[in-house]
């Protein structure tokens, strides 16, 4: 019986490996290699990444079009923009838009590379522009990103976070406007400041205490702030510190947008 399989093992090989892969016991990747449908699938990814981002540096395009709706996206390390975001608007309006406000001119990208490995696409950049206060702003990026269906679904960004947060501090609006128009001069920042959904509401109480409640949970987060022409320093009464800038009658303070009640 042996030499017999043998024999027609010998005669039938290609009709036996048809088969075989027809019933999915054999598989085929994108080219002559082993079976490998992440590496393909994520190469594949790189090039969408690659096209967008080279549209970007032409002025182009914008990369952020290339964002699933429900994109989750984490700003890494500690600035007034750092967090979590999950969906595309929340993303662009709390995160996005206020970076992009400090700049007189769009940044301009320069790539430094592209990778991929099984999973992810890392892109690697360096940007700068002129901000509001006449500064250069350059910083350098890496973004870990995973595409699904040609969108991004999960992105994660590391870069120099000292420098963002000297951006945010060094466009404030008392260097342009003057001392007598801050929001420490004229006390406007006191009252009620709640997101758009109304979820979030930031009391600045006159005694120089906030008091900030989410959804149901009332009182979240209790104690003291400090305004400084339009930006604000706040320390927790559990121990932790934030900050936050006033901009335009909004306040931007830990990756969100509170708009005066």
């Amino acid at each position: 019986m042996y030499p017999y399989l043998k024999r027609l093992l010998r005669t039938h090989r290609s009709a036996i490996a048809a088969f075989l892969l027809g019933m999915g016991m054999l598989q085929q990747g994108c080219g002559s290699k082993p079976y490998s449908p992440a590496p393909c699938g994520v190469a594949l990814s790189g090039d969408i990444v690659a096209r967008q981002f080279a549209q970007w540096q032409r002025g182009k395009g914008n990369f952020f079009d290339l964002l699933h709706d429900d994109v989750i996206w984490t700003v890494s390390g500690r600035s007034p923009v750092s967090g979590t975001y999950k969906g595309k608007a929340c993303f662009m309006n709390q995160a996005v838009a206020p970076v992009l406000g400090q700049f007189r001119a769009p940044l301009v990208p320069e790539l430094i590379g592209i990778t991929t490995d099984n999973k992810y696409v890392w892109l690697h950049f360096k940007a700068r522009a002129t901000t509001l206060s006449g500064r250069i702003y350059e910083n350098t990026y890496l973004w870990k990103l995973q595409l699904e269906a040609g969108k991004i679904i999960r992105g994660i960004a590391f870069l120099d976070t000292h420098e963002l947060v000297i951006l945010m501090k060094d466009n404030r609006s008392e260097n342009r406007t003057g001392p007598q128009g801050t929001m420490e001069a004229t006390g406007e920042y006191l009252g009620m400041w709640v997101t758009k959904d109304g979820h979030i509401r930031h009391e600045l109480l006159p005694n120089g205490r906030y008091d900030e409640s989410r959804g149901t949970r009332k009182s979240a987060y209790r104690g003291r702030y400090k305004v400084t022409g339009n930006h604000i320093d706040y320390r927790d009464d559990t121990g932790f510190t934030a900050d936050g800038e006033f901009k335009d009658g909004i306040l931007y303070h830990a990756g969100m947008i509170l708009y005066k009640e």
